[in-house]
């Protein structure tokens, strides 16, 4: 119970900086600003007894939100969009690789401007692991707010991927290392706490389910 409530306030905390910075982007001043910069200060002041921090966290968190906020439609506060990869080889094992963190999770990351989200995945793909791949299906939205722990809001994309090319050659920078597993024997650990991603895998690839996923309210 005391977790539930502390998760959910941490995402009234990051609801309230968003909607405080996008009033700061279309009222960056009068009256309205001022009210924007109140909420501000106390969404930094609550995240900060939240972490058991000191009042240098609090003016640091206030300042890294106020700094951030952009004029106008540039400045709208909106949930971040990422995208991932489930790429199974003709032994139907799944790739995986190990984040600098030392945990393991499918290729993933944010989605670029400019590119689709297919064009995205296959790019995430490429440069993080070396593989070239071709989107056949959308999986999945998964909604990170959906997960019992605080983080950033994020939509993530879930697609089937096949390989096309290239060769298992791990990018130092992104991956420690990569390789390809039973869907009942991937190492350990794995990132993050949702594991909904395993379930789909295997009714993707060897259930022939075919309807996209996505979290309900």
């Amino acid at each position: 119970m005391e977790t539930d409530l502390l998760v959910e306030l941490a995402r009234f905390i990051e609801r309230i900086a968003a909607i405080a910075r996008t009033g700061l982007a279309f009222k960056p001043d009068g009256y309205d600003s001022e009210r924007y910069e109140e909420l501000l200060k106390e969404a930094a002041r609550v995240h900060a007894a939240l972490a058991q921090a000191d009042a240098e966290a609090v003016e640091a968190m206030r300042l890294k939100w106020r700094e951030s906020v952009l004029s106008g439609y540039d400045g709208y506060v909106t949930t971040a969009v990422g995208v991932g990869a489930i790429v199974f080889n003709e032994r139907d094992e799944l790739l995986m690789m190990k984040r600098p963190s030392g945990r393991w999770w499918y290729p993933t990351g944010f989605c670029d401007v400019g590119l689709s989200p297919a064009e995205n995945v296959a790019k995430e793909v490429r440069e993080e692991i070396g593989l070239i791949v071709r989107p056949t299906r959308l999986i999945g939205i998964v909604d990170s707010l959906k997960v019992p722990a605080p983080s950033r809001h994020i939509y993530s994309l879930l697609f089937k991927c096949v390989i096309e090319g290239g060769e298992l050659q791990p990018n130092p920078l992104e991956a420690l290392e990569a390789g390809f597993f039973a869907l009942d024997g991937l190492p350990e650990p794995l990132h993050g706490l949702d594991r909904k991603w395993i379930r789909l895998a295997r009714e993707f690839h060897f259930e022939g389910r075919s309807a996209a996923f996505f979290d309900e309210a």
